[in-house]
Parts: C-alpha cells; sequence; structure tokens
C-alpha cells in the first residue's frame, strides 16, 4: 500500500507540475489591438496604428509578430520583431495600408505571435520554453469609396509664350490606378503640346501642358480638361473641369526693337545717299564755273597783252 501512495503522490506531482506550466503559458501572452478601430473602405488607401502588450509577468525574448493579409489588404509592414518586451511593455506600429477589392461585411485580421520564455532556474541555469498564439482582430469593410478628383488651380494669367500651364490634380478619394487626360480648346488660337497620359494617383499630382500659340485678341478663353479615371475596382470615371485662360497683351521687346533699328538703318541709309550726291554735284558746278571765269579773264588778259604790244611798235 505504501508504494501505491507513494506512486500516486508522485503521479498527481507531476501532473500538477505540468498544468500549472500550462497554465503559466496560458496567462504568458501578448495583447494585440487596434489603437482606434478604423472604418474600413474597399479600394481606400491610410493608416492604422497596432499595439502590442506584453501582459504577462514574465520577460519575452525573440518576440515576432506577424500580420496575415490575406485577401483584404495590401500593407506597408506586416512583420515585427524585437529582441525582447519587458513586463507591461507596450509597442505601438503604423501600418500603411490599401484595401482589396472586397464586399461589404466583416472581416477578421489574423495576427500571429511567436516569443520565449523563462521557465525556471536552478542556480544559474534557467530553462526556457517557446510560445505561439493567434489573435483575430475583427474589422468591418463599410462600402467602396470613389476618388474624389478636383483641381488646385483653375485660371491661369498669361502674357507670353512659351508658357507651362502647371495642372496640380487632387485625389481626396480612393486610389486612382490609371488617368489620361484630354484637352479641348479652340486650335485656330491656341497651340498646346502635351501628354495624355497621368498614370496613378493617389494624393497629388502634377502635370504640365505648354502653350507655344496664344489668340491675337487679349481677353478671357476657357480650355476644358477631361479626365478619364480607373479605380482599383475597375471601374472608369469621367470628370470635366474649365479652365480660365486671361491672354493679356504680348509684348516682345527684342523684336520691336530689331524693328525699330532695321527701319532707322534703312531711313538713315535713304538720308546719306540723297544728300551726299547734291552736295557733291554743288562742289563740282562751283569748281566749274570758277575754271572758266579764270580762262575767260586768262584770255582777255593775253589779248589785251598782244594789243599793247604792237601799239608800242607803232
Amino acid at each position: 500500500m505504501r508504494k501505491f501512495y507513494a506512486t500516486v503522490f508522485i503521479f498527481f506531482t507531476v501532473f500538477s507540475l505540468f498544468s500549472f506550466s500550462n497554465i503559466s503559458a496560458q496567462n504568458i501572452r501578448i495583447d494585440i489591438s487596434f489603437e482606434k478601430t478604423p472604418s474600413f473602405y474597399s479600394g481606400d488607401t491610410g493608416e492604422f496604428t497596432l499595439v502590442f502588450e506584453n501582459t504577462s509577468r514574465n520577460l519575452l525574448k525573440n518576440v515576432t509578430i506577424y500580420v496575415r493579409e490575406y485577401e483584404y489588404f495590401e500593407l506597408s509592414k506586416n512583420t515585427f520583431n524585437y529582441s525582447e518586451m519587458k513586463p507591461g511593455e507596450k509597442r505601438k506600429e503604423t501600418v500603411r495600408y490599401t484595401v482589396k477589392p472586397v464586399s461589404v461585411g466583416n472581416y477578421v485580421l489574423k495576427v500571429s505571435t511567436n516569443y520565449t520564455y523563462r521557465v525556471t532556474c536552478s542556480g544559474a541555469t534557467c530553462s526556457y520554453s517557446s510560445a505561439r498564439f493567434v489573435i483575430d482582430l475583427p474589422f468591418r469593410v463599410e462600402g467602396s469609396r470613389s476618388p474624389i478628383i478636383d483641381l488646385r488651380v483653375r485660371s491661369f494669367e498669361i502674357d507670353e509664350v512659351p508658357y507651362t500651364l502647371p495642372i496640380f490634380i487632387i485625389n481626396r478619394g480612393s486610389t486612382v490606378k490609371s488617368s489620361y487626360m484630354l484637352l479641348e480648346y479652340d486650335k485656330s488660337k491656341f497651340a498646346i503640346d502635351y501628354t495624355e497620359n497621368i498614370g496613378s494617383i493617389t494624393s497629388l499630382v502634377k502635370k504640365d501642358v505648354v502653350i507655344t500659340k496664344l489668340p491675337e485678341k487679349t481677353g478671357e478663353y476657357t480650355l476644358h480638361l477631361n479626365l478619364e479615371i480607373n479605380d482599383i475596382m475597375g471601374e472608369t470615371t469621367y470628370i470635366k473641369f474649365p479652365i480660365q485662360i486671361n491672354v493679356n497683351e504680348v509684348k516682345d521687346v527684342t523684336t520691336n526693337t530689331s524693328l525699330v533699328d532695321s527701319e532707322m538703318d534703312i531711313l538713315n541709309s535713304e538720308v546719306f545717299n540723297e544728300e551726299a550726291p547734291s552736295i557733291s554735284n554743288d562742289q563740282k558746278s562751283a569748281f566749274k564755273i570758277l575754271q572758266e571765269v579764270l580762262i575767260v579773264l586768262a584770255l582777255f588778259g593775253l589779248i589785251a597783252t598782244v594789243s599793247l604790244i604792237l601799239l608800242s611798235r607803232r
């Protein structure tokens, strides 16, 4: 009987130790939650913060936390590693997400944790055990949020060409997967260079349009920007925006100055060509008359001299 009682005592002792160990293991865990439960929309992009807390009295080591994306999310980061987490310690991680095209409803985000913890110590020697848990984080997809597209500036003042027209396209809704633009304008008055492809629009995109020709008359003109946007749900939407163009007087200083200089050169040349010959001809006439007078005087002098010589001989 003594052997029987001794065997029963040993059995219950071992069973108690294993039971205590299992209870302790269940109590040694990391609590995981959303810091603030976000509202999710299909096709939406945003951020949420996860809180990891060591709720046990043990030091946890080699902690690995893995967030399973499944078909619900695309996450910027889904694995987190810590060398240790002290009792009561909290860690916060902000994750950027994009909700995949899913239907309205309730879903569960599964998060698994792996870590080691100390079980017993005998002197300087300690024994460790590992544990793994899977925690469910419930969330709800409220519906499908559409892109919300707008232009930052819709009016421009232009007084020179070429002019680069900066078009800022803003998206305050779900992500635009691809987009294209087409400008409507009077081609007899404007000449505009641009490419139709814009690409993805998450928040803000800048598109440059170069105007190389303006109307001859100043005033207000309207261009129309047609956008084709394709969201991640595969739906296509068409939007049209008016853009006001205020054309001021275009002054090309270089061209006007050159024209004036050219005209002045022509006038100066004409004046020089007209005055130079008249001055030269007058001088030639005066010299010719003077020469003729001198010749006549010399002839009369010669005749008078000959006459005097003849009279003196008589």
